[in-house]
């Protein structure tokens, strides 16, 4: 087979040297005999493992790409298959978006299309950059009602991939584990989300401007300058080594040199001084402000990362910058990201021995403005926009300094994270098995992954607290612990050696001037209408096959009752009895304001449940078609979770029928129970219906619970009126954690059926 037909059958890269310059030589034979990942995961099995027996995590953290622009189709994951996606206004699902000009077409989530040349495909289209600030994010989450993408983004945010556009991304998803609940920090651009994930905050810094903006602006010293102790900072002072690995320094005019000014680092007081003589700068500057390659620049010479991984001197926690042409950040195409992977992964498989005790961790610094569906947890800044349990405290306004502030910086009313959902592997011989892992998580993860992980080798005083990380984050995102199974005994780590001498690719001078020429893609209405699946629904874009689910600390509802007959007030109690924290988004389709934003935090062991509650008065901020008494409320919670509360408040139907009041799933996750509270009158009768299984039964007033199955710990029970002449609902949907692997949700690609309460196929 010849160079030509090769690459034409990887769909990997054109023929033109602008094009094929994306990709390695390595890269794509690995790639072809699926050898690259084959590696990472042959080899004989061996005995359990813990967390104390990882010896070096590497970091890897990429550019502006949302969790749907990515894996959207992928199997098993929440993405464009979600059941129980959130629902606009309109009534329609999250997907329809409108244009600035409503009266016409909506657009969907659509495959980009593929680059000029029959050889290419969308992995190598130079894309448009959307817009990515904290303004334009936040006024497209527009309080929760997640409506406004296209006025704010334009047609590209809607765009995505599919697995033959970026094939490395996908079979590394396959092969390991994918975190689907991974957001980024801010709902904004790079430099403060890379705080978060440098310093576990940006306190209450949300733009660009306070960071590398201010690189020729401001001195060395100026204290205009960020200065909060960093990661790297509490490392050293462990005595555990560290390393930046990066092919060059600063933001250069060259896209394939340089860090692109991702090592945010650089721009905090305290590393400041590089150009100082070296007996005068700082060990942390000399660290950070180092350039140990990761490419090499003599295809016969390992770079630096490869050397260190041979010698065995890899340090203990290593963070990987790339050159702007390599972050994958538009128009930059995603074969770049994935040719700088596979080096990494290719320097990994050199030496066995420190593959078979590394954790590499691959991210994104934020959505850079593409879409995504799932709505992120924020906190409420105020007590008319919801609550925070006791154990959570949460400042009011955006002070400096204030570690448990959610707020911008000045301002009472900026809220800051979460932002969008972003690409989130973890890579390592306790991570295999193409597993998904739904534990919410934020880029303050990886430092408390760091903490656990020091801890568990005994580095790290038990009782040490995260680096400026919020309250509310340490109860609302995990330590990405989640995503490792250490009790595996058929791990299978890499075996064969890899030639570190082998041959690589090297960009010339021209083609690096060919890529920096090159003219971005800008899609438009005609690019949306082109998708091959444009006359499908939504739903069937995603490939519907199950997959391991990791377990889960969640275990939480959210109950509703009326506080007053006469006044009715709907009161929502949030009730958790799991070791994980957990954020709610309410949102109502019969008022014009909204949404509503709740926290309570996780029960330590032997503690009781934790209960938030709030009262709703139902006659304020009433929608143009609503009647005095009637209420339409959905909560969305982590991991697919969905309750729903309707009805009318002054209808004697719906004043027939009981509050639900628990729901205590089984010991083996086979089924979940729920408890009804006083039944008002003798006469009422309610319908249950299993959303999985189709079974309907109905309860006579007096019943006191009413136990139903699960499908692989997945659950959607509506009680309704059985008597059909009330529009009073109760429904729950989730999913039960019993501490063991479960299978991802089977209704991915199902529509959920309104009037019937099931999940119904969908014609392709």
């Amino acid at each position: 087979m010849d160079r030509r037909d090769f690459i034409k059958m990887l769909g990997l890269a054109g023929t033109s040297t602008a094009a094929y310059s994306a990709c390695s030589a390595y890269m794509s034979e690995a790639l072809a005999g699926s050898n690259l990942v084959a590696e990472l995961l042959t080899s004989d099995p061996y005995g359990k493992g813990s967390l104390k027996d990882i010896e070096h995590v590497v970091i890897l953290m990429q550019e502006n790409r949302s969790f749907d622009h990515y894996f959207g189709t992928l199997r098993g994951v929440r993405g464009f298959g979600d059941p129980r996606p959130h629902k606009l206004k309109s009534g329609e699902p999250v997907w329809y978006q409108s244009q600035q000009d409503t009266s016409l077409p909506k657009v969907p989530p659509y495959r980009l299309p593929k680059g000029a040349s029959a050889d290419t495909d969308a992995g190598d289209v130079y894309l448009q950059d959307p817009a990515h600030g904290y303004n334009d994010g936040i006024a497209a989450w527009n309080n929760g009602l997640n409506d406004k993408w296209i006025p704010q983004k334009d047609f590209v945010a809607m765009a995505h991939y599919v697995e033959s556009d970026i094939p490395l991304y996908f079979q590394l998803a396959k092969a390991f584990t994918i975190c689907d609940a991974y957001h980024c920090s801010v709902n904004g651009p790079t430099d403060p989300n890379r705080s978060y994930y440098y310093t576990g905050s940006s306190f209450s810094r949300v733009e660009n401007e306070n960071f590398s903006a201010q690189d020729d602006k401001v001195s060395d010293d100026s204290p205009a300058r960020p200065n909060w102790k960093s990661y790297p900072e509490k490392l050293e002072e462990l005595n555990v080594e560290w390393k930046f690995y990066q092919d060059g320094l600063t933001w250069t005019q060259d896209p394939f040199a340089g860090n692109y000014g991702d090592n945010t680092l650089e721009y905090f007081k305290q590393y400041r001084g590089t150009n100082k003589p070296l007996a005068e700068r700082s060990s942390i500057n000399i660290k950070n402000q180092t350039v140990n390659s990761v490419l090499r620049t003599d295809a016969n010479k390992p770079s630096q990362f490869e050397q260190d991984i041979v010698d065995d001197k890899l340090p203990a926690v290593s963070w990987i910058v790339p050159p702007e042409a390599f972050t994958e950040h538009p128009k930059y195409p995603p074969h770049f990201g994935e040719f700088y992977l596979s080096e990494i992964l290719r320097a990994l498989l050199a030496n066995k021995k420190v593959w078979h005790k590394t954790a590499l961790i691959i991210t994104y610094d934020e959505n850079g403005g593409f879409f995504d569906h799932v709505l992120p947890p924020v906190p409420p800044l105020s007590a008319n926009n919801g609550l925070v349990s006791p154990g959570i405290n949460l400042s009011a306004s955006g002070k400096d300094g204030d570690v448990d502030s959610e707020a911008c910086l000045n301002s009472a009313t900026g809220i800051i994270g979460f932002g969008i959902r972003v690409p989130t592997l973890v890579i390592s011989p306790w991570s295999s098995g193409g597993r998904v892992c739904s534990e919410t998580f934020d880029h303050t993860s990886i430092n408390r992954f760091l903490d656990a992980w020091l801890k568990a080798k005994g580095k790290l005083d038990e009782n040490d607290s995260p680096l400026n990380v919020s309250s509310w984050r340490q109860s609302i995102a995990g330590d990405l612990t989640s995503a490792f199974d250490f009790d595996r005994t058929d791990v299978q780590p890499m075996d064969k050696l890899v030639d570190t001498l082998q041959p690589t690719k090297i960009h010339t001078a021209a083609e690096r001037m060919t890529a920096k020429d090159a003219a971005k893609f800008v899609p438009t209405m005609k690019d949306v209408l082109a998708d091959p699946d444009a006359n499908r629904p939504i739903l069937v874009k995603q490939d519907q096959t199950q997959c391991d689910l990791l377990p889960v600390g969640y275990d939480f509802q959210v109950f509703a009752s009326f506080t007053d007959e006469t006044q009715p007030r709907l009161k929502f109690i949030f009730k958790n009895r799991g070791r994980l924290g957990a954020a709610f988004t309410v949102l109502s389709y019969d008022r014009t304001d909204g949404g509503w934003f709740y926290s309570v935090e996780g029960v330590k062991p032997g503690d009781k449940a934790i209960q938030l509650s709030d009262s709703w008065d139902l006659l304020s901020d009433k929608g143009p078609n609503w009647k005095e008494g009637e209420y339409s409320y959905t909560i969305h919670g982590p991991n697919g979770y969905r309750a729903e509360f309707c009805g009318d408040s002054k209808s004697p139907a719906d004043g027939l029928l009981p509050d639900l009041v628990d729901a205590v799933p089984s010991v083996d996750g086979t089924t979940i129970t729920f408890e009804f509270g006083r039944w008002p009158t003798a006469n009422g009768k309610l319908k249950v219906i299993n959303a999985y299984t189709g079974e309907e039964t109905t309860l006579a007033s007096g019943a006191v619970s009413a136990t139903l199955s699960t499908k692989d710990g997945w659950y959607d029970i509506s009680f309704t009126d059985a008597a059909n002449t009330s529009t009073y609902l109760r429904r729950y949907a989730g999913h039960v954690e019993n501490g063991k692997i479960s299978r991802t949700d089977p209704a991915t690609g199902m529509k959920y059926d309104e009037a019937k309460r099931i999940y119904v196929a969908v014609l392709a």
